[in-house]
């Protein structure tokens, strides 16, 4: 667990890197005119979209616990670009991420009951599913297989 000062995107990149589970709780800007400058707001500075092209191998499962970073933008070619799409096409299989802003209040409460489930057994998109029933302003949107 990275938290205070040691919540840097150079640690946070290492952290995340292998790992079966990475959760990240910050706050997100999804970049439409540029994805892969969608960020998440770390202690130091930025974690940009294009940084997840350092990772050897990503998180198998990626939670993003931020507004608006489950979005995209299509580019030419019918290319798919933002936050969630950088971690599937860099290998992640599953992806939960906002669509949009996600009350301070809403988040914390939302993810304990995700997590839960998940040790319980649920699929991550059944335990966001049941995690989120309550919460009608948690716009959270598991993609990938899940």
């Amino acid at each position: 667990m990275l938290t205070g000062s040691a919540a840097t995107p150079v640690a946070a990149l290492q952290a995340i890197d292998g790992s079966p589970l990475a959760h990240i709780a910050a706050h997100g800007h999804h970049e439409p005119e540029n994805p892969l400058f969608s960020s998440l707001d770390l202690v130091d500075g930025s974690l940009m979209g294009y940084d997840l092209q350092q990772l050897r191998q990503p998180p198998r499962h990626v939670v993003l616990s931020a507004c608006e970073l489950g979005l995209a933008s299509i580019r030419a070619g019918d290319e798919v670009l933002g936050m969630a799409a950088a971690l599937l096409a860099a290998g992640a299989a599953n992806v939960v991420a906002g669509v949009s802003s996600v009350r301070d209040q809403t988040a914390p409460d939302v993810m304990i009951r995700y997590h839960q489930l998940l040790r319980a057994g649920e699929t991550p998109s059944r335990a966001l599913a049941d995690a989120s029933i309550d919460q009608p302003l948690a716009t959270f949107v598991c993609f990938g297989a899940g």
